[in-house]
C-alpha cells in the first residue's frame, strides 16, 4: 500500500511539474547587432577639436545599455594599460525604455594634449538578456595627414 501511495504521488507530481512548464521561457542568446556610422575608419581628428561618434543598435529582444570607449591604439593591438599622456574616453549609457533599436550618439572632446597616434574607438552593446557585442574602428589624432593606416 505504502508503494502505491508513493507511486501515486509520484505520477501526480510529475504531471504537475509537466502541466507548469512553460513554453514561452525561451533564452534569448542572439547578439545586439551594432553599425558604426561615425567617425570613419581611419578618420584623422585634430587635438584640441571633438568628433561625432555615432551607432546604430538593434536586439531582438530589447536593448539594456551600451559602452562608448577610446583608448591608444600603439601598443600593438594588445590593449594594455594606456600611460598618462595618451588620450582615453568612457561612457557607460542605460538605454530607455528596452526598445529594439537606438541611436548611441556621443560628442568626444580631444584635448589640445592627446598624444598623437591611432586610437581604438569601440563599443559594447548588452540586451536585457544579457546578450554581448562589440565592435571598433580606429581613428588617428594628430596633425600629420601623411600618418600610416
Amino acid at each position: 500500500m505504502k508503494k502505491l501511495a508513493l507511486l501515486s504521488l509520484s505520477i501526480i507530481g510529475s504531471l504537475f511539474i509537466v502541466s507548469c512548464s512553460d513554453d514561452d521561457n525561451t533564452v534569448d542568446t542572439t547578439k545586439p547587432t551594432i553599425e558604426i556610422v561615425s567617425p570613419t575608419d581611419h578618420q584623422e581628428v585634430e587635438p584640441g577639436s571633438s568628433f561625432f561618434f555615432k551607432a546604430n543598435l538593434s536586439d531582438d529582444s530589447g536593448l539594456a545599455s551600451y559602452k562608448i570607449e577610446v583608448h591608444y591604439a600603439e601598443d600593438g593591438h594588445e590593449h594594455k594599460k594606456t600611460f598618462a599622456e595618451e588620450f582615453v574616453f568612457n561612457v557607460s549609457v542605460e538605454v530607455p525604455g528596452q526598445v529594439k533599436t537606438f541611436s548611441a550618439e556621443e560628442t568626444i572632446d580631444v584635448p589640445e594634449t592627446a598624444k598623437e597616434g591611432h586610437y581604438h574607438i569601440g563599443i559594447t552593446v548588452l540586451d536585457t538578456f544579457g546578450n554581448q557585442n562589440q565592435q571598433f574602428t580606429e581613428i588617428y589624432i594628430g596633425h600629420d595627414s601623411d600618418h600610416d593606416h
